[in-house]
């Protein structure tokens, strides 16, 4: 049987083929360290944007921004073929939906990042940087929710209930409820992309810490094609016959970008006694 690969939106945002290698091919991931202020300040922005579309941007024709979460769990598509016909799944949770009165859809994602100097220098080629390296993590939203895996013994088996020996009624009640929030939110097409960057503006006065947040509206185009012919580089990467070099970018340990696994976790002559 060939290998299905799974692959996550947010790894297609920076990609950096030797991780891609290492995480596909023998399991090893840099996954960081998860920060509970930030998934509470995601929370309380996706909640914010609900409703009217117009609250993330008046240029945006008449819709719904709906919540396509489920139990803060990630959903996954079924099985997809790239231009090579290699076969892949899309596996992730999105942040926002939007429901357009043409019964399109719109695909949103909300980043918690700098998109303005405050000094008033201008700051649009960065965001336009930043714009670009999300631009296939919406896609790869947008191919998820249109191809949503529905199959009911797949999603059992799979179901976090299952892995952790749970009641099988409440495993039969979660696949149940699984199904109909994908009725729900299970794309037909897809007509808008988009990105809404947000970042703190300043401290508000007063008797408590309340801070003012702006935000900005920053649309992709959309473009499947595109889209398919990175997956299929993707793939190609991750069926090397060695693992990439480590990119010069990532070997920097003062940038941002630099991946910790690189520096200290990385032992090429170790992997090569580890079977795929």
């Amino acid at each position: 049987m060939k290998k299905i690969y799974v692959i996550s939106p947010s790894e297609l945002s920076y990609i950096c083929y030797h991780c891609a290698y290492l995480k596909h091919n023998y399991a090893l991931e840099d996954r960081g360290i998860s920060a509970g202020i930030t998934g509470e300040l995601d929370s309380i922005q996706k909640k914010y944007f609900l409703g009217d579309v117009k609250k993330v941007d008046n240029s945006i024709p008449d819709g719904e921004v709906i919540d396509p979460d489920f139990k803060n769990e990630s959903f996954i598509s079924k099985v997809l073929k790239d231009n090579k016909q290699r076969s892949f799944r899309i596996k992730g949770k999105g942040d926002a939906l939007v429901k357009f009165k043409d019964n399109t859809f719109g695909v949103i994602d909300y980043k918690t990042s700098k998109f303005k100097e405050k000094n008033g220098s201008d700051y649009s080629l960065d965001l336009k940087i930043k714009t670009n390296e999300y631009e296939p993590q919406l896609h790869a939203y947008s191919l998820m929710y249109s191809n949503l895996e529905k199959d009911e013994t797949l999603l059992r088996e799979n179901d976090k209930g299952t892995k952790m020996g749970w009641k099988n009624e409440t495993i039969e009640r979660r696949v149940k409820e699984r199904i109909e929030k994908i009725k729900e939110i299970e794309i037909s097409s897809t007509s808008l992309l988009g990105l809404v960057f947000v970042y703190p503006e300043e401290i508000v006065e007063g008797n408590r810490l309340n801070i003012h947040f702006s935000h900005t509206f920053q649309q992709v185009t959309y473009n499947p094609e595109k889209f398919m012919k990175l997956i299929t580089d993707y793939i190609d990467n991750l069926e090397q016959e060695k693992v990439p070099a480590v990119p010069e970018k990532c070997k920097d340990t003062t940038k941002q970008q630099h991946c910790y696994m690189h520096s200290f976790f990385f032992d090429e002559e170790k992997l090569e006694r580890i079977n795929k």
